[in-house]
């Protein structure tokens, strides 16, 4: 038979307030050492590691910026060089131009002088052609007229 008891309730034994002083003990029991272990083992390992990420962070944000220093000195630094390079290349160029064209002016001097000798060594050599000629002429025509005169009073003989 059944027995119908107090202690014997029907239902969940979890909802039974016998034991809730029990339950809320260990319950309290368990959220103190769950904090004590967060707050002593937990919070300052994490601590630790996060301080130590923040000097590595730090440190290379550092470096970085000394980098990007060095880098902005370095990029300076070539574009002073590239500006002289740039100068120089200007100044060369504009002295070799000047360099050429007087050379160019030199040599076409030098040519008008040795042309203008060759003109005057071939007026030369036509006079004197010229004038072995006219000399060559007048011998042949003084040979050519004395043959004609041999040749007319030859036949006037005959």
């Amino acid at each position: 038979m059944a027995s119908t008891s107090d202690n014997s309730a029907v239902g969940m034994p979890q909802l039974d307030f016998s034991t809730f002083p029990n339950q809320i003990f260990w319950l309290a029991v368990f959220c103190v050492v769950l904090f004590a272990i967060v707050k002593f083992f937990i919070i300052p390992r994490m601590e630790d590691i996060f301080a130590n990420r923040r000097k590595i962070i730090d440190g290379n944000i550092a470096k970085a910026e000394e980098i990007r220093l060095r880098v902005n000195e370095i990029e300076k630094k070539i574009e002073e060089e590239l500006q002289k390079a740039k100068s120089q290349c200007d100044e060369i160029m504009n002295t070799s131009g000047l360099n050429i064209k007087e050379q160019m002016a030199s040599a076409l001097e030098d040519s008008k002088i040795a042309t203008s000798q060759l003109i005057n060594e071939a007026e030369l050599r036509l006079k004197e052609l010229r004038d072995g000629s006219e000399t060559a002429i007048e011998k042949i025509s003084e040979e050519l007229a004395s043959e004609i005169i041999k040749k007319i009073t030859s036949e006037k003989q005959d």
